[in-house]
């Protein structure tokens, strides 16, 4: 008895929770995003050397004849596209995320489930044939 109202209690504490990022709330915040646009502004250089000393390797090997050192330049010049490709589009995705996950409920009571609403069921009369599709043969 006393465990499920403790139960019960801690449930409605836990549904209680509202998180709501706000960047006055915390403090040395500018200096967290001074060192992760730092730590972009790295990976983006690092982009751009590994497509560079990609591109070089590529075409020497291919040059060369050297199959194994085409081969590796052509995965550094992709690694390179792709590691440009994740700084660029982190924000975004993180962004997106966080809006989507902002949208979901609880499913408490007082906030309704989209998938709670009813069913439309409409029941057709096979006889009347003015009630079945048209694609139907009759």
């Amino acid at each position: 008895m006393i465990l499920q109202a403790a139960a019960a209690q801690a449930a409605v504490v836990l549904t209680a929770v509202e998180v709501k990022p706000d960047d006055s709330k915390a403090p040395g915040i500018n200096a967290l995003k001074d060192l992760v646009n730092g730590l972009a502004a790295y990976a983006v250089i690092a982009a751009v050397a590994a497509v560079l000393l990609g591109g070089i390797a590529w075409a020497l090997g291919e040059r060369m004849g050297l199959d194994r050192a085409s081969s590796i330049g052509k995965s550094g010049v992709l690694a390179g596209f792709g590691l440009a490709f994740l700084v660029g589009a982190a924000a975004a995705v993180v962004n997106f995320f966080l809006a989507t996950g902002a949208t979901a409920s609880s499913g408490t009571p007082d906030q309704p489930k989209a998938f709670d609403r009813p069913a439309v069921v409409q029941t057709l009369d096979p006889a009347d044939p003015t009630q079945l599709p048209s694609s139907w043969p009759i």
